[in-house]
Order: structure tokens, then C-alpha cells, then sequence
């Protein structure tokens, strides 16, 4: 029996459990040149107007998040952005925005950070207005290595690397990001000990 009355062992459930890490609008930071817009977003054209960031090309935001003690050590993540198209999905359709997060992700006392990599998220409109689309990365983040508590330091942007961002509308027409979450393996409801698995 672990130590831990509240630790939960998941190692015997068969297959994978996994859980989001959701990355908070609020938290993001702005570089000052390139930023998203905040605009009204109002589904099927009437009702409530929300607020959603609206994203041209090139625009960007920054954020950091730690590994929760649920993580599974040494698994990769999946990352996603959650968009809509808002009022022009049906212009839009079958055209790419390119999603993209630059990142850096390493382990607490462990190592220094490395340059950082860049996941592609490239994803085609469905063609329907107020549609949430999901756009997931083209491959995974490697988690070799990588333990609890380990940090990753984002940025998240949209950008054409030649062919995988083809929508024409700027501004109130960008597409609009609803949250960027991203997807681990876990094994246990915490840690052990504070620090160590």
C-alpha cells in the first residue's frame, strides 16, 4: 500500500488514461508586435457576443506550464489548438490555417533548456460558421526522459511555411483560437513524494 493515503495507482488499468492540460487564455503573454486581437465572436449571429482572440498570419502568444504529478514519466504529449472559424467557416472552407508552437520542455533540477523545437499544426476549415475545430500536431512532443514537474515554455503562433496557411480574412475574418490544451499519459492520481514519482 503506498505511503500516500490520497495516492491513487493506476498502473494496472489497462491501456492508456489520459488527461488534459489546459492552458489558460488568461495566462497568456503578449509580445507587443504580432498580437492576436480580442474581438467579439457572436455564434450563429445572434444572442451573447464573446471575446476570442483572432489570429492573422504571423500573430503569436506566450505561455509556460508545468507537468502535473498525474503524468505519466516518460511519455510524449499531444498538443492541440482549438479554433473556430467563427463567421467564415463557409468562405473558408477547405482552407489552412497553420498552427504552429515553438517549444522548449525540460526536466526541474535536471537539465538546462534547449533551443527550441517547432510542432506543426496545420489543419483545413470544416466550411461551417461557429464550427469548433480541433487542430492537433503533425507529431508528438518527446517525452523521453521527462518527469514530473518538468516545464515546457511555449509559443504558440500561425504562420505559412509555403502551403499549410491559405485563409484570406484578417482581423473580425481571422480565425479564432477557443484553447490550446494538451493531452498526457497519466498513471496515478499524484506523486509519492513531492518532488519524485
Amino acid at each position: 500500500m503506498p505511503s500516500n493515503p490520497l495516492f491513487i495507482d493506476l498502473s494496472g488499468v489497462r491501456g492508456s488514461v489520459w488527461d488534459d492540460l489546459l492552458i489558460n487564455s488568461g495566462l497568456f503573454q503578449f509580445a507587443g508586435s504580432n498580437d492576436p486581437v480580442w474581438r467579439d465572436w457572436q455564434p450563429g449571429g445572434s444572442g451573447t457576443s464573446f471575446r476570442l482572440l483572432h489570429f492573422n498570419l504571423n500573430d503569436e502568444i506566450y505561455f509556460s506550464c508545468q507537468l502535473p504529478h498525474t503524468y505519466k514519466e516518460g511519455t510524449d504529449l499531444h498538443v492541440h489548438a482549438h479554433w473556430t472559424p467563427a463567421k467564415r467557416g463557409n468562405e473558408e472552407s477547405g482552407s489552412y490555417v497553420g498552427w504552429k508552437l515553438d517549444y522548449t520542455w525540460t526536466n526541474i533540477n535536471g537539465s538546462a533548456f534547449a533551443p527550441s523545437a517547432v510542432i506543426d499544426m496545420s489543419d483545413t476549415c470544416s466550411g461551417t460558421d461557429d464550427y469548433h475545430e480541433v487542430s492537433e500536431g503533425l507529431t508528438v512532443l518527446s517525452g523521453t526522459g521527462k518527469t514530473i514537474s518538468s516545464m515546457l515554455v511555449c509559443r504558440l503562433f500561425r504562420s505559412d511555411t509555403g502551403t499549410d496557411d491559405t485563409w484570406t480574412g484578417t482581423n473580425a475574418d481571422a480565425p479564432a483560437l477557443l484553447q490550446f490544451d494538451i493531452h498526457h499519459e497519466i498513471d496515478a492520481g499524484g506523486s509519492r513524494q513531492e518532488w519524485v514519482k
